[in-house]
Protein backbone atom coordinates (compact mmCIF):
# COMPACT_ATOMS: atom_id res chain seq x y z
CA UNK A 1 0.00 0.00 0.00
CA UNK A 2 2.78 2.42 0.92
CA UNK A 3 4.60 1.69 -2.36
CA UNK A 4 1.52 2.59 -4.44
CA UNK A 5 1.18 5.97 -2.72
CA UNK A 6 4.85 6.69 -3.33
CA UNK A 7 4.45 5.77 -7.02
CA UNK A 8 1.46 8.10 -7.33
CA UNK A 9 3.56 11.02 -6.10
CA UNK A 10 6.20 10.18 -8.71
CA UNK A 11 3.54 10.11 -11.43
CA UNK A 12 2.00 13.37 -10.24
CA UNK A 13 5.39 15.05 -10.08
CA UNK A 14 6.33 13.92 -13.60
CA UNK A 15 2.92 14.92 -14.99
CA UNK A 16 3.11 18.27 -13.20
CA UNK A 17 6.51 18.97 -14.78
CA UNK A 18 5.20 17.98 -18.21
CA UNK A 19 2.17 20.25 -17.72
CA UNK A 20 4.44 23.09 -16.65
CA UNK A 21 6.58 22.50 -19.75
CA UNK A 22 3.50 23.04 -21.96
CA UNK A 23 1.88 25.84 -19.94
CA UNK A 24 4.99 27.95 -19.32
CA UNK A 25 5.27 29.30 -22.91
CA UNK A 26 1.62 30.37 -22.78
CA UNK A 27 2.21 32.16 -19.48
CA UNK A 28 5.25 33.94 -20.94
CA UNK A 29 3.21 35.05 -23.97
CA UNK A 30 0.42 36.41 -21.76
CA UNK A 31 2.90 38.28 -19.57
CA UNK A 32 4.69 39.70 -22.63
CA UNK A 33 1.40 40.83 -24.15
CA UNK A 34 1.20 43.54 -21.49
CA UNK A 35 4.67 44.93 -22.30
CA UNK A 36 5.79 47.28 -25.04
CA UNK A 37 7.42 45.81 -28.13
CA UNK A 38 10.94 46.94 -27.33
CA UNK A 39 10.83 45.60 -23.77
CA UNK A 40 9.63 42.22 -25.04
CA UNK A 41 12.71 41.96 -27.24
CA UNK A 42 15.17 43.07 -24.60
CA UNK A 43 13.64 41.41 -21.50
CA UNK A 44 11.32 38.58 -22.59
CA UNK A 45 11.23 36.82 -19.19
CA UNK A 46 10.70 39.85 -16.95
CA UNK A 47 7.39 40.99 -15.50
CA UNK A 48 5.93 44.24 -16.84
CA UNK A 49 7.00 47.25 -14.76
CA UNK A 50 5.57 50.76 -14.57
CA UNK A 51 7.53 52.02 -17.57
CA UNK A 52 7.00 48.90 -19.73
CA UNK A 53 3.34 48.16 -18.92
CA UNK A 54 0.99 49.07 -21.80
CA UNK A 55 -2.23 47.52 -20.48
CA UNK A 56 -4.67 46.30 -23.12
CA UNK A 57 -3.26 48.58 -25.83
CA UNK A 58 -1.54 45.65 -27.59
CA UNK A 59 -4.84 43.75 -27.72
CA UNK A 60 -6.80 46.71 -29.10
CA UNK A 61 -4.20 47.54 -31.74
CA UNK A 62 -3.93 43.87 -32.73
CA UNK A 63 -7.70 43.55 -33.13
CA UNK A 64 -7.84 46.76 -35.15
CA UNK A 65 -4.85 45.93 -37.39
CA UNK A 66 -5.99 42.39 -38.12
CA UNK A 67 -9.62 43.15 -38.91
CA UNK A 68 -10.64 40.60 -36.31
CA UNK A 69 -14.37 41.35 -36.22
CA UNK A 70 -14.75 41.21 -40.01
CA UNK A 71 -12.85 37.91 -40.12
CA UNK A 72 -14.95 36.58 -37.24
CA UNK A 73 -18.16 37.54 -39.06
CA UNK A 74 -17.05 35.83 -42.25
CA UNK A 75 -16.03 32.71 -40.30
CA UNK A 76 -19.37 32.66 -38.51
CA UNK A 77 -21.24 33.02 -41.81
CA UNK A 78 -19.27 30.23 -43.48
CA UNK A 79 -19.58 27.93 -40.45
CA UNK A 80 -23.32 28.36 -39.94
CA UNK A 81 -24.27 27.98 -43.58
CA UNK A 82 -21.85 25.16 -44.38
CA UNK A 83 -23.00 23.12 -41.38
CA UNK A 84 -26.62 23.79 -42.36
CA UNK A 85 -25.96 22.73 -45.96
CA UNK A 86 -24.08 19.61 -44.85
CA UNK A 87 -26.88 18.56 -42.49
CA UNK A 88 -29.66 19.22 -44.99
CA UNK A 89 -28.02 17.63 -48.03
CA UNK A 90 -26.43 14.71 -46.20
CA UNK A 91 -29.63 13.78 -44.37
CA UNK A 92 -31.61 13.67 -47.62
CA UNK A 93 -28.87 11.76 -49.41
CA UNK A 94 -28.57 9.21 -46.61
CA UNK A 95 -32.32 8.67 -46.55
CA UNK A 96 -32.35 8.10 -50.32
CA UNK A 97 -29.40 5.70 -50.15
CA UNK A 98 -30.92 3.60 -47.36
CA UNK A 99 -34.54 3.56 -48.52
CA UNK A 100 -33.88 3.07 -52.26
CA UNK A 101 -31.93 -0.14 -52.49
CA UNK A 102 -30.31 -0.35 -55.93
CA UNK A 103 -26.90 -0.75 -57.49
CA UNK A 104 -26.67 3.02 -57.98
CA UNK A 105 -27.30 3.77 -54.30
CA UNK A 106 -24.81 1.12 -53.24
CA UNK A 107 -22.13 2.66 -55.47
CA UNK A 108 -23.08 6.13 -54.22
CA UNK A 109 -22.81 5.02 -50.59
CA UNK A 110 -19.37 3.52 -51.12
CA UNK A 111 -18.24 6.65 -53.00
CA UNK A 112 -19.14 8.71 -49.92
CA UNK A 113 -17.38 6.24 -47.63
CA UNK A 114 -14.32 6.25 -49.89
CA UNK A 115 -14.19 10.05 -49.76
CA UNK A 116 -13.46 9.82 -46.04
CA UNK A 117 -10.23 7.97 -46.77
CA UNK A 118 -8.65 10.84 -48.73
CA UNK A 119 -7.05 13.30 -46.27
CA UNK A 120 -7.52 17.02 -46.85
CA UNK A 121 -3.77 17.65 -46.84
CA UNK A 122 -3.46 15.45 -49.90
CA UNK A 123 -5.75 17.61 -52.03
CA UNK A 124 -5.56 21.07 -50.43
CA UNK A 125 -3.11 22.60 -52.90
CA UNK A 126 -4.99 21.35 -55.93
CA UNK A 127 -8.33 22.29 -54.37
CA UNK A 128 -7.12 25.82 -53.62
CA UNK A 129 -5.83 26.22 -57.17
CA UNK A 130 -9.09 24.98 -58.70
CA UNK A 131 -11.22 27.06 -56.31
CA UNK A 132 -9.40 30.22 -57.35
CA UNK A 133 -9.70 29.35 -61.06
CA UNK A 134 -13.46 28.70 -60.95
CA UNK A 135 -14.27 31.61 -58.64
CA UNK A 136 -14.96 29.69 -55.41
CA UNK A 137 -12.33 31.59 -53.38
CA UNK A 138 -15.01 33.55 -51.51
CA UNK A 139 -17.23 32.85 -48.49
CA UNK A 140 -20.12 31.43 -50.53
CA UNK A 141 -17.80 29.24 -52.60
CA UNK A 142 -16.13 27.92 -49.47
CA UNK A 143 -19.52 26.73 -48.24
CA UNK A 144 -19.76 24.45 -51.29
CA UNK A 145 -16.19 23.24 -50.77
CA UNK A 146 -16.94 22.39 -47.13
CA UNK A 147 -20.12 20.64 -48.25
CA UNK A 148 -18.04 18.46 -50.53
CA UNK A 149 -15.58 17.54 -47.80
CA UNK A 150 -18.13 17.14 -45.03
CA UNK A 151 -20.61 15.08 -47.00
CA UNK A 152 -18.72 11.78 -46.81
CA UNK A 153 -18.68 11.47 -43.05
CA UNK A 154 -22.13 13.02 -42.68
CA UNK A 155 -23.79 10.66 -45.17
CA UNK A 156 -22.08 7.74 -43.46
CA UNK A 157 -23.34 8.81 -40.02
CA UNK A 158 -26.85 9.72 -41.21
CA UNK A 159 -27.08 6.38 -43.04
CA UNK A 160 -26.49 4.56 -39.78
CA UNK A 161 -29.17 6.70 -38.14
CA UNK A 162 -31.72 6.14 -40.92
CA UNK A 163 -31.13 2.37 -40.78
CA UNK A 164 -32.29 2.47 -37.15
CA UNK A 165 -35.64 4.10 -38.02
CA UNK A 166 -38.32 1.46 -38.73
CA UNK A 167 -40.14 1.79 -42.07
CA UNK A 168 -43.44 1.54 -40.21
CA UNK A 169 -42.87 4.98 -38.69
CA UNK A 170 -42.43 6.48 -42.16
CA UNK A 171 -45.53 4.65 -43.44
CA UNK A 172 -47.55 5.98 -40.49
CA UNK A 173 -46.28 9.49 -41.24
CA UNK A 174 -47.37 9.15 -44.88
CA UNK A 175 -50.83 8.02 -43.83
CA UNK A 176 -51.17 10.85 -41.30
CA UNK A 177 -50.13 13.35 -43.93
Amino acid sequence: MHGKVKNKWVYYTVLGLVALFFVLPVIIIVINSFKSRFVIMSEPFSLPMKDSFVGLENYFSGIKASGFFKAFGISLFVTVFSVGAIILCSAMTAWYIIRSKSLFTKILYYAFVFSMIVPFQMVMYTLTYVAVKIGFANPVGIIFIYLGFGAGLSVFMFSGFVKGIPREIEEAAKIDG
